[in-house]
């Protein structure tokens, strides 16, 4: 365990964590052999909320109906994302595919995008704008922009089995990485030369110290700031015994803490070097609407505006439909509950914050 208590506290800690969500949330996916599924992605395209499984199922649900709709694609889907107000699916994670499948679905049918050659490398992430879809592999990094394909050799290679969160601009990409336990952290990709630059900031000389620490801390989500064009938001959050996490704002190559808060009855209980009690809320999603950025904590939904003014609102109701933990009580957001981090931490449910 990377923080350290007494037995005690572990004990309370332990307790605590059964209260993070509703006593009902539970995020059932369909299983497959050996081998418990959870879900990895969410998006709302189409008027309805659509689910990615890590095992590679796809379905979607329609708000106002207590029934989810598995979709049938001829290979197991490896990303999901939304584009232009469809949702797009890369496909093909079998060793032996020489090639991926990118499908669109649009007036109720899945067409094909395109073909990516995979030579040999493992895919890791899918982003979509509006003018081209990314995908980042193990070696490269690929831009489809409708029948034209171009790519870039990473300056280093990267490691498979993570979750990863996505941001992209005409010139780089950024990606978040949720290693659970063992950090994670920041990266920025950029789009001409492939140049991988680790973005983080310690001054405090901690094992774990600083507003974001590739070692310790765990990257589920990333966002452009309104306020400023030039930087981005990028949410931390751990649950590994105690939940741990914070909101950082990234200009460059230049990191400061914009907001946390403190998790638990001991506040006011010791504190680490730099000022942050040992248990914080954990954030799980990030997204922009209008003015502020939306974060998922433990606890509620997060509206964090410039200089890191905040408005805290309690997490709705969940309902099961399906076998998943749904919210569509939000006006801009979909909430789904997942238990994937339990792949690299010891954590309950989390939320996923979903923009419609």
């Amino acid at each position: 365990m990377r923080y350290r208590s007494k037995r005690g506290a572990v004990r309370l800690l332990l307790l605590g964590l059964i209260t993070i969500v509703p006593a009902c949330a539970s995020a059932i996916e369909p299983e497959r052999p050996g081998k418990e599924s959870f879900l990895a992605r969410a998006v709302f395209a189409d008027g309805r909320l659509w689910v990615l499984s890590d095992a590679g199922d796809i379905s979607s649900v329609t708000e106002g109906r207590d029934a989810r709709d598995a979709e049938t694609l001829p290979e197991k889907a490896s990303d999901l994302c939304v584009r232009n107000g469809h949702p797009v699916v890369i496909a093909g994670a079998n060793e032996n595919d020489s090639a991926w499948t990118l499908r669109q679905r649009a007036e109720g049918a899945w067409s094909v995008v395109a073909m990516v050659p995979t030579e040999g490398d493992g895919l890791l992430a899918m982003d979509c704008a509006a003018d081209r879809v990314t995908l980042l592999t193990t070696r490269r990094l690929i831009d489809i922009d409708g029948y034209r394909q171009s790519a870039v050799t990473l300056s280093g290679q990267l490691r498979q089995g993570f979750i990863i969160s996505t941001y992209g601009t005409p010139d780089q990409l950024f990606v978040g990485i949720n290693a659970g336990e063992w950090g994670g952290g920041l990266r920025r990709i950029d789009r001409r030369s492939g140049n991988i630059t680790v973005i983080e900031q310690n001054s405090t000389g901690e094992l774990c110290g600083g507003p974001l620490n590739a070692s310790c801390d765990p990257v589920n989500g990333i966002a452009a700031e309104p306020w400023n064009p030039n930087c981005v938001a990028a949410a931390v959050g751990l649950v590994h015994f105690q939940p741990r996490g914070r909101v950082v704002e990234v200009c460059g190559d230049w990191v400061k803490r914009l907001y946390y808060k403190p998790y638990g009855d001991n506040r006011s209980a010791s504190r680490s070097k730099d000022d942050e009690p040992f248990s914080t809320v954990a954030f799980f999603g990030l997204a922009r609407d209008g003015s502020a950025v939306w974060a998922a904590g433990i606890d509620g939904i997060y509206r964090i505006g410039p200089g890191g003014t905040a408005h805290v609102i309690p997490l709705p109701h969940f309902k099961n439909i399906g076998g998943i933990s749904i919210s569509f009580d939000l006006p801009h957001f979909v909430l789904v509950l997942t238990n994937i981090n339990q792949r690299r931490s010891i954590s309950g449910a989390v939320p996923l914050l979903v923009p419609r």
